[in-house]
């Protein structure tokens, strides 16, 4: 590939083309097609998103435990309940799950991630806590049943998972049922259950930048080592409307919309932009195979994981005037 990029780059400097021209035929020939693979995966269809959320309903009516042979429940068991990732996705043991909700909360989108949806020079944004309203406001989510000779390691993972900001506590989990008269239930008996949450004090509380639009420019343009930062938002949007039918989160609902604005009306531009500036600053090189390099190395860099989201953190930033 190296050969080819610097034989188009001497075929293009002995046609006599002027920079401009240069700059948009190196930026067809090599780079379009980054703009067309975003365009497809971006953001998945609604009724995508539907049809996968209704295999995860299903799934969790017919699948209660992860493991095949799980051990026999116990008083010692404990229970962990998940508002975020930890919805659709528990990469630990269980033994039973249950969907459902807790009172006197709020989920926000005001933690920074620095280690699973973002980097620390450019930090994501996943769900907290706030204290809300204990008779009216409510948040849900999945508590899973941990058995009692595994629930050393999977509290270890989970503390070790949650590093960064996030504390345990206790309260009481009311199961859902969607045939309740009052939009979910909660008359059984409650289960106590182990949380986690990201405290105003921590050091990557994000909650001082709390406007939907600035909330959302950060997710659409984020990503790390456990994927892009919009995945998660529309997993757990999906999660929420398929699993508890009718529960409004307004704040959830908002960036999702936001977030799917940004995608469809600026992110073709601005990729498109982010890429010929960089592709402009390589053509500065005076030898041509420093710039055949450099562009092989930008071309590899824009196709791997986060190559999309680095380029339009960097578009969205603000330019220094001269």
């Amino acid at each position: 590939m190296a050969a080819e990029m610097l034989g188009f780059l001497q075929a293009l400097q002995g046609s006599g083309s002027g920079a401009n021209q240069l700059l948009a035929d190196i930026y067809t020939e090599f780079f379009a097609d980054i703009l067309e693979a975003v365009r497809e995966n971006g953001c998945k269809p609604e009724d995508q998103e539907k049809t996968q959320g209704f295999h995860m309903l299903r799934s969790f009516d017919t699948e209660s435990s992860n493991q095949l042979e799980p051990p026999a429940a116990t008083d010692e068991d404990v229970w962990i309940f998940g508002y975020g990732s930890l919805v659709w996705k528990a990469d630990f043991p269980y033994i039973d799950r249950r969907r459902g909700f807790v009172w006197g909360f709020k989920r926000r989108f005001y933690q920074h991630s620095i280690d699973h949806r973002g980097i620390p020079e450019r930090p994501g944004r996943v769900v907290t806590l706030l204290p809300g309203d204990p008779d009216q406001d409510r948040v849900y989510g999945v508590a899973y049943r941990i058995a009692a000779s595994q629930k050393g390691a999977v509290l270890d993972h989970l503390d070790y998972r949650e590093k960064n900001g996030y504390e345990r506590c206790s309260l009481e989990f009311h199961e859902y049922s969607n045939t309740s008269a009052d939009g979910g239930g909660g008359d059984g008996e409650p289960i106590q259950v182990i949380m986690y949450v990201a405290t105003q004090a921590n050091d990557s509380y994000a909650g001082n930048v709390w406007q939907v639009p600035c909330i959302a420019k950060q997710i659409f343009s984020s990503a790390g080592p456990s994927g892009p930062n919009r995945e998660y938002l529309f997993n757990l949007a999906t999660a929420m409307e398929q699993l508890f039918p009718g529960a409004v989160d307004e704040h959830l609902e908002e960036l999702v919309a936001c977030v799917r604005r940004y995608i469809a009306e600026d992110e073709p531009e601005l990729m498109r932009h982010a890429l010929l500036q960089e592709i402009a600053g390589i053509l500065k090189e005076e030898q041509l195979a420093e710039q055949a390099q450099r562009l092989e190395e930008l071309l590899e860099r824009c196709q791997q994981p986060g190559g999309r989201e680095w380029l339009l953190h960097g578009a969205l930033q603000p330019k220094n005037e001269a």
